[in-house]
């Protein structure tokens, strides 16, 4: 982005697949606000090999510090805790040694043709060219909202011909990296009952957990206060470069 800012508005316009009440997680609505602005240097853009002011493709990362080689040093709090860091490297005038991924979005049309393959080696390639010993990322295995009551570390023992069963997961594996451990409170979306209802379409009357289409684990009913929480977890992947 840094190199092509006449696309920004392109970029933002590209139509994510999150569903809608991902679309209300805080730290998330106020990072999608600031990349641009923050980190050009880390937002990658696919554009047409015909028309280079076609957008085929954008990808998010930032540079983060560790203490120490993963998974030592990755937050518990997944996506949410790696932006709070890279804000806080970034204010401290602290390159990091880590670059973390947070997002991959593919122009509708286009998915599954493995764009979003190439935009993950991208981003090794970007931290391995600005001399970054790590690449990170706390990835949202698609295939666990299919069984949202089963714990993340159970799900990621699954495996299909050595590798694992969720697409996701495979992919990152595929390209090098190592599954190193579980962010348990990767996002945290928080809102009133009528929020959810409106989010979801859901009733949303019943204490307890509820499943919803898309979330990874269940979301948490409060009928006496009035109120739902949603906290997912998030897988972390490792690349040492």
């Amino acid at each position: 982005m840094a190199e092509r800012p006449d696309l920004r508005g392109k970029v933002s316009a590209l139509k994510d697949s999150w569903p809608e009440f991902m679309r209300h997680e805080p730290i998330g609505e106020r990072f999608h606000i600031d990349a641009h602005t923050d980190y050009p240097d880390y937002v990658l853009v696919a554009v047409s090999a015909t028309d280079p002011g076609e957008v085929l493709a954008r990808g998010y990362c930032v540079p983060i510090g560790l203490d120490d080689v993963p998974p030592k040093g990755l937050p518990d709090s997944g996506w949410d805790g790696a932006v709070r860091q890279a804000h806080l490297a970034r204010l401290a005038g602290y390159k990091g040694d880590a670059v973390c991924g947070l997002e991959v979005v593919v122009r509708q049309g286009l998915r599954g043709t493995g764009i979003g393959t190439h935009m993950l080696r991208a981003m090794h390639r970007l931290a391995e060219t600005r001399g970054f010993r790590h690449y990170v990322a706390p990835v949202r295995p698609p295939g666990k909202a299919e069984v949202p009551d089963l714990p993340m570390s159970e799900y990621i023992q699954r495996t299909r011909n050595g590798l694992p069963q969720d697409p996701l997961l495979r992919a990152h594996v595929k390209l090098g990296a190592d599954i190193v451990g579980v962010a348990p409170a990767s996002m945290v979306v928080v809102g009133s009952l009528d929020n959810w209802r409106e989010w979801t379409g859901l009733p949303f009357d019943t204490h307890g957990p509820t499943i919803v289409p898309e979330a990874l684990t269940p979301v948490h009913c409060d009928l006496r206060h009035d109120t739902a929480v949603y906290v997912e977890p998030n897988v972390w992947v490792h690349r040492r470069l």
